[in-house]
């Protein structure tokens, strides 16, 4: 059994297509062999405001959003509160200049002592800088 953290940033593509989605859905099918996929509670909000500008500045009918907001709460992820990673979150993204939301996902992975997946390459490089180790989501 193996436990990744994951961002938003591959949270969102198991919903809505996109450049790495089928490494996304190879990943989430992991989950099937006892693998743990871990969000801090408020990527659930980031998704949720992605789906938001889909409708607002894609098109994207309100009930297709309707049924990705539902989709996105069926999702089996583990989810942790951020409460005690508030303030390492905050070093992170002081020193790296890196937004807060996006330092917990490495303050997380840095807590659980285990791999961060993101497609975000500043928040990559933030992450191998404070030693967390990155799984590439290609290798999926």
């Amino acid at each position: 059994m193996t436990d990744y953290v994951i961002d938003a940033s591959i949270v969102v593509q198991r919903l809505i297509r996109d450049t790495y989605t089928q490494h996304v859905k190879v990943l989430f099918r992991q989950l099937l062999t006892g693998n743990r996929l871990i969000i801090p509670e408020f990527c659930l909000l980031e998704c949720t405001n992605v789906i938001w500008k889909q409708v607002r500045f894609q098109g994207m009918p309100q009930d297709q959003a309707d049924n990705l907001v539902h989709d996105l709460n069926a999702l089996p992820l583990t989810i942790m509160p951020v409460t005690g990673l508030l303030a390492r979150g905050l070093y992170i993204g002081l020193i790296h200049e890196l937004a807060v939301y996006d330092s917990v996902y490495i303050a997380l992975a840095e807590r659980l002592r285990i791999p961060l997946i993101t497609a975000d390459e500043r928040q990559e490089k933030a992450a191998n800088a404070m030693g967390v180790t990155i799984k590439a989501l290609t290798d999926f």
